[in-house]
């Protein structure tokens, strides 16, 4: 008797993650639904674009790019890569907090900072998580990549604000 609630929950459980899972303020070209909250616009963004980088799918990750970085990313990945069948397992690309706003640097305007997270497992060897700080700018209602960079454990420890102190390191 206690089973027939137990299903019926779970069917609702289900039906509400069918209609949430779309609901991410983004539509599948980038550009932000009317209304929509624009960090969780960006944020899908740079999920897509990190799920790309680490499938190593570069004509996507490239053409996610904001104009004045897509030509050099295509110049550095000209053709594709074969997947390799002996390569690691990688993970789903989770966005580890919510994103905030990041100042502009010298190179790279003012826009949200994402952080992504994806856990690689090499054949034989312990999995290993790697943190990614995404630097999204809008332009004309779609959000596109600016920056990416690693994310120090001393971002993730010592940093107010993990996604601005990754991301506002001057490279020199």
């Amino acid at each position: 008797m206690s089973a027939r609630p137990t299903r019926s929950a779970a069917v609702a459980l289900v039906i509400l993650a069918g209609f949430t899972a779309g609901c991410s303020g983004a539509t599948s070209d980038g550009q932000a639904a009317a209304g929509a909250d624009p960090s969780a616009a960006a944020a899908d963004r740079a999920r897509a674009y990190m799920r790309a980088v680490v499938t190593n799918d570069w004509i996507t990750a490239c053409n996610l790019m904001s104009a004045p970085r897509r030509a050099a990313c295509h110049d550095r990945h000209p053709t594709p890569e074969p997947p390799d069948p002996s390569g690691p397992a990688i993970g789903p690309v989770l966005l580890d907090r919510a994103p905030t706003r990041v100042p502009g640097t010298s190179s790279h305007p003012s826009g949200w900072g994402v952080i992504t997270t994806h856990t690689i497992t090499w054949p034989g060897k312990e999995p290993r998580t790697s943190y990614t700080a995404v630097r999204m700018t809008e332009t004309a209602g779609t959000w596109w990549v600016e920056q990416r960079e690693n994310v120090a454990d001393s971002d993730l420890t010592h940093a107010t604000d993990p996604a601005a102190s990754a991301l506002g390191r001057e490279v020199r």
